[in-house]
């Protein structure tokens, strides 16, 4: 075959090019269409690999063939901020089994309803952000609520939240129901327990069924908080209960600190430091045995009237006094903000709840339509509105609309409990104010703190940590000592994480 030479001239030089025929009909084979690649299959990315829950090594026990008793809600009635051995050992097994997340169960008293002040509610921080701890999460619910919640049987679980659902073992057939919550629960499982479940007398812990319900401690005053837990009870609590002795003195519960304490640990015979902490409560509980007073282990109004029977004239308050919660029919609104257990590891003192936030003043007022002032301005930045001081229908409206959002009745009025909800909201770690973290600290409040600076949650109290609580310290202009504690815990936070957490 010959070869012929093409004259090409490229930048100004005639290069040679041979041009070979076979060549040619190469390039016109390249230049036909050819039929398209078939799709690539996308390869989904694998799931997180979560075991299964098992049995326990201890106890040996094996699950009988009859299930545990169905147990009604019993709402907390007692201050009892002491980890229950139920709770504990459940919080155990799920960290055994799957070696992820942080737990807390107790936390001091405050003047809402919680099973967490009765040591009977677990919290457990998995994180629907994290595919490994979403997926345990997941896995976790559907075992214990799966055909009508036979394991929550087992284990004494009354209710669980989680990632804006609820699900009821006193009622399971609402299923896993929306919870539109103060807290959606999208960083944290909430278990409440039985007080069956809270002692460990379930089938899962002793192989044997309950049968008989426990319905925990009762009330002795009208308004007051009940007796601390010591022996089941399985008959219903009074209907009528009589009015408390009366005495000057409001009520305190431990973690709790002001000067009126001082004057009972002087009664006690104990230093007068005016701190609520364990070691009064233990004093106390020991009086209230010998002096045949309902034992609370809170100075209540009963304890105070025989205690300090002709009190001197009371010194300044300067710290709310903690009132019993009221009885509930239906389950509380969840707390916002996750429960810690008062460890070691987080209690450098038991420092007491005394700062306030922007709605303290405020709690005594009540507004309705045709209010007028300052704390209908407050309500309605609250609310989201431009404030004008004037309670009108605008007001009216969006009012209804946050209460109703939070469950409670819609009647348009401004309340005691509607401002604790917005406080609860606008300051979501207003519940820790009873604990002191610091460098070093580790538990479930770190990861609450760490996850309102929006840094790494590891539940342990580093120097990035620190460093963050330093900078909110000096925008709140407090003292940049990175400790957490007191008023530190109802600092605002820079708007650039409020508008983050909203």
């Amino acid at each position: 075959m010959s070869v012929r030479a093409r004259l090409v001239t490229f930048g100004g030089t005639v290069l040679a090019l041979p041009f070979v025929a076979v060549g040619a009909a190469s390039v016109a084979h390249a230049d036909t269409p050819q039929p398209p690649a078939p799709p690539r299959t996308p390869v989904p990315a694998p799931a997180p690999v979560v075991p299964v829950p098992v049995v326990p090594a201890a106890p040996s026990k094996s699950l009988p063939a009859a299930l545990d008793a169905r147990t009604p809600y019993e709402a907390q009635l007692s201050c009892d901020p002491r980890d229950k051995p139920g709770v504990t050992a459940f919080a155990a097994l799920m960290k055994n089994t799957y070696k992820s997340g942080v737990t807390g169960i107790s936390r001091y008293c405050q003047g809402d309803t919680s099973e967490h002040y009765e040591g009977r509610a677990l919290d457990w921080m998995l994180s629907v952000k994290d595919p490994q701890q979403k997926a345990v999460a997941d896995s976790v619910v559907a075992w214990l609520s799966a055909s009508n919640g036979a394991m929550a049987r087992r284990f004494g679980i009354s209710y669980i939240i989680w990632n804006t659902r609820m699900w009821r073992e006193y009622a399971p057939e609402r299923g896993w129901a929306p919870y539109s919550g103060s807290v959606p629960h999208t960083d944290h499982i909430h278990f409440s327990f039985s007080w069956d479940g809270a002692m460990a007398r379930t089938s899962w812990w002793t192989g044997h069924a309950t049968t008989l319900v426990d319905l925990g401690p009762c009330r002795v005053y009208d308004g007051q908080f009940a007796p601390l837990y010591t022996v089941p009870r399985t008959a219903a609590c009074p209907t009528y209960l009589p009015v408390a002795p009366a005495s000057p003195y409001p009520v305190y519960v431990i973690g709790q600190k002001n000067p009126q304490i001082a004057v009972a640990q002087q009664a006690l015979a104990l230093t007068a430091d005016g701190a609520f902490g364990w070691q009064t409560q233990l004093a106390l509980v020991s009086w209230q045995t010998r002096a045949g007073i309902p034992i609370t282990g809170v100075l209540d109004k009963a304890t105070w009237a025989k205690l300090v029977p002709t009190p001197p004239a009371p010194p300044l308050i300067t710290t709310a006094p903690v009132t019993a919660p009221p009885v509930l029919k239906t389950v509380p609104v969840a707390l916002k903000t996750p429960v810690p257990a008062p460890s070691r590891s987080q209690v450098r003192t038991p420092v007491a709840p005394v700062a306030s936030t922007s709605y303290t003043a405020y709690k005594r007022v009540i507004l309705r339509e045709g209010s007028r002032g300052s704390a209908v301005a407050v309500l309605q930045r609250a609310l989201r509105l431009t404030p004008d001081g004037a309670f009108g229908p605008r007001t009216r409206s969006a009012l209804v609309t946050f209460q109703t959002l939070q469950h409670i009745s819609p009647n348009g009025i401004a309340d005691r409990l509607v401002w604790d909800r917005l406080e609860k909201r606008d300051f979501p770690l207003l519940g820790y104010r009873g604990l002191t973290l610091e460098q070093g600290s580790k538990g479930v409040a770190v990861v609450a703190l760490q996850r309102a600076l929006r840094v790494t949650a590891d539940g342990s109290f580093g120097p990035q940590t620190q460093s963050a609580v330093r900078a909110v310290q000096s925008g709140a202009k407090l003292a940049p000592s990175g400790v957490v504690s007191g008023v530190t815990w109802v600092a605002r936070l820079p708007a650039s994480l409020r508008s983050a957490r909203a």
